[in-house]
């Protein structure tokens, strides 16, 4: 018969998989042990994230933010009438 610490830890590994596999690999440890607490499991957060990283469970990554300028800005430009090129630098006069 194992002892009573192992057979927490097994109940608990499988809790945390369910809960894991219900949010589609979104949930990290703070919000599995939420879930898990409302299940009336208690468990630390740190206690989770201990035995999620021992069985290699890791949460994805959200979408980072990528700056766009807004599309207006590039359609309002006005047309070069006067031809004259930007590209050269004034004379250090």
């Amino acid at each position: 018969m194992p002892p009573p610490r192992t057979i927490r830890k097994i109940r608990t590994i499988e809790k945390i998989r369910e809960t894991f596999a219900e949010f589609k690999g979104r949930y990290g440890a703070p919000r599995i042990a939420c879930e898990l607490h409302e299940l009336g499991e208690p468990c630390s957060r740190n206690y989770v994230a201990k035995l999620m990283q021992q069985e290699h469970i890791k949460a994805k990554n959200g979408k980072g933010f990528r700056y766009s300028q807004p599309v207006e800005g590039n359609i309002n430009v006005a047309a070069n009438l006067l031809k004259r090129c930007f590209d050269r630098l004034p004379d250090d006069r």
